[in-house]
């Protein structure tokens, strides 16, 4: 008996238990809002998890508001609830960091081990602002900035911001040569330099502040091209009902940093002066066109908009993001995603554009999705195998297009619908709530 017991005990420790199951590690992700449809692209690129070394790193994203990141609420910003805070395309953290309770919960998160990172806008927030300001809103800038990566940032309203707001959205932007470094994040490209659709972020440069927080800037990406020679635009007036160019729109980022990682006490940063997480374009040339958008509250002025160009995929600088992001998580460089440019996309319905469906068609917007009758889930993606979920439970498979999914679920309630796109030893998924009323 005692010789039969001496041989399990054996057994488990040289032949553990679940050897074979794989280790799950679910790293959280907090994406502060910004203008949609851009914050939505963001947490697509986001929606991710690979294989590396035994491990199965999965990103959980979560969008959270201003008084999350003050600290409050279930979802708050702390490092019990999340690895690392990512703020995107958007000016509006400029107005929130001037409360001292939303910029002391973000720096103290980061002092304590929490990753952040920031393209564009989320970049400008993390800087010392701009060293010499010009106006009322480089002082609003300076004023709400993190203070959190020891640069400061070139990005001059009269120059650098008007291809944000002379762009004609989808269309605008432009596609930017960066030289990369050989830090962990970016080596692995398979160009260098590389494209990355600039639009109107900031160049950055080292501050000498003395702060024994702020740890060591670490260039990612050098600006190897001066945008307003890439994408000539001008400032127009009209005269005598004719509109004319009277001065070309300047920028002086070439040679600056497009991106930097850095640590903040114990956490980690990154900074994206141009949008890894945007579409962009091979080949092509800038064209000023009469047009409207957002930022001339739809007055008529000159825009411009890249044309004749080759569009990438969605995904193309994608793995920018996701490694950012995992580095900032303090993954060991060696489990850092592959390069992967996987991506799913759930078309309808639409966590951008929530609405009423009655037996698939769309009705109205609505604050939320509502499913009544059956309906065909759409999706986009360029993975190998896709799988559908309803509330975590698998439902079906498709291994080819097309990738339509009929659903005719019966029941009323609130539910979670998941798909996920596989490709190799990475995956991609896309999620929405949804109350489904199919009695």
């Amino acid at each position: 008996m005692k010789k039969a017991l001496l041989i399990v005990l054996l057994l488990i420790f040289v032949f553990p238990v679940n050897a074979n199951k794989e280790k799950v590690v679910y790293k959280e992700i907090a994406v502060y809002p910004s203008i949609v449809p851009a914050v939505k692209v963001l947490e697509y690129s986001l929606q991710f998890g690979w294989y590396a070394n035994g491990k199965h790193y999965i990103f959980n994203v979560t969008q959270i508001g201003f008084k999350e990141a003050e600290g409050f609420g279930r979802r708050a910003l702390s490092n019990k609830n999340y690895d690392v805070f990512v703020i995107g395309a958007s000016a509006r953290q400029y107005f929130h960091g001037i409360s001292k309770k939303w910029k002391e919960n973000v720096r103290q998160f980061v002092a304590n081990g929490g990753g952040y990172v920031g393209i564009c806008g989320g970049a400008n927030e993390a800087s010392l602002g701009i060293e010499n300001p010009k106006n009322l809103f480089d002082k609003v800038i300076n004023e709400g900035v993190l203070g959190i990566a020891n640069v400061y940032i070139n990005d001059d309203q009269d120059e650098e911001w008007q291809y944000l707001y002379k762009s004609a959205g989808l269309e605008g932007g432009v596609p930017t040569n960066c030289s990369l470094t050989d830090h962990p994040i970016v080596a692995i490209s398979p160009d260098n330099p590389r494209i990355i659709r600039y639009e109107g972020g900031p160049g950055m440069y080292f501050a000498g502040k003395k702060d024994e927080l702020m740890g060591e800037i670490i260039p990612l990406a050098i600006y190897s091209e001066e945008i307003c020679q890439k994408a000539p635009i001008h400032f127009w007036k009209k005269e005598n009902g004719e509109w004319i160019p009277y001065k070309p729109v300047k920028t002086d980022l070439k040679g600056l940093y497009a991106g930097i990682a850095t640590t903040y006490g114990k956490g980690r940063v990154v900074l994206w002066g141009p949008h890894p997480e945007e579409r962009t374009y091979i080949g092509g040339h800038v064209e000023e066109f009469l047009g409207r958008n957002k930022y001339s509250l739809y007055r008529e002025t000159y825009l411009y908009r890249w044309v004749n160009g080759s569009p990438t995929e969605w995904s193309y600088n994608w793995w920018l993001v996701r490694r950012s992001v995992a580095w900032a998580c303090g993954i060991d460089e060696n489990d850092l995603p592959p390069l992967s440019n996987v991506m799913i996309f759930l078309i309808k319905p639409s966590s951008w554009r929530p609405s009423i469906y009655i037996d698939g068609r769309r009705i109205i917007s609505f604050p939320y999705n509502v499913l009544i009758g059956e309906m065909d889930f759409e999706i986009y993606t360029n993975g190998n195998e896709v799988s559908f979920y309803i509330d975590g439970k698998e439902v079906e498979a498709k291994y080819s297009p097309p990738n339509i999914w009929h659903v005719d679920f019966k029941g009323v309630g609130k539910h979670e619908i998941k798909v996920v796109a596989k490709d190799g030893n990475t995956e991609a998924y896309a999620k929405v709530t949804a109350y489904i009323l199919n009695p």
